[in-house]
């Protein structure tokens, strides 16, 4: 997968992998998260990070397997502090954290089915950019929408 440095546009080799039972106290009081990681032990949570830079945490996000319902649910999913807003300095960290959550889908056999629980003001963005739709109180992206996901943000990488 690839993240856009936004100085100067040039797709970045990054990657995904789970946390150890160390790293989240390292999170804990982190500036770069405005969060207690530690919280979430109770999901498997993933960092995302530059393949020339494994120990910086660029983005980590928390999901939940729930085979009752044969879905991946996202509990949580967050960029770190430098890498929010209009002066981030990488983009597509939010797509590629979602579209690896959705395949984890596929290798549990949910067949892309991936949920989230939004932020209200969060909803626009994650149907514009993401095609996710609403399902009650949740948001869901299943089907063709999720194998674009991933095609889009681990495999091919168009640009946005």
């Amino acid at each position: 997968m690839k993240l856009q440095r936004q100085s100067d546009k040039v797709l970045v080799e990054a990657s995904i992998k789970k946390l150890i039972e160390t790293e989240f106290a390292g999170l804990k009081g982190s500036p770069n998260f405005k969060f207690d990681w530690s919280l979430e032990k109770h999901s498997d949570v993933y960092k995302i990070f530059l393949l020339s830079d494994v120990d910086e945490v660029l983005g980590l996000v928390s999901v939940l397997d729930d085979p009752e319902f044969k879905r991946i649910h996202i509990d949580l999913v967050k960029s770190s502090v430098a890498n929010q807003g209009k002066n981030k300095q990488y983009d597509f960290i939010a797509g590629c954290q979602i579209a690896f959550a959705v395949s984890l889908t596929y290798e549990y056999g949910y067949n892309g089915f991936v949920s989230l629980d939004p932020k209200l003001k969060l909803v626009d963005l994650y149907k514009k950019k993401y095609g996710f739709e609403e399902f009650g109180y949740q948001m869901i992206s299943q089907g063709e929408n999720s194998k674009l996901l991933v095609d889009k943000y681990l495999l091919s990488h168009e640009e946005e």
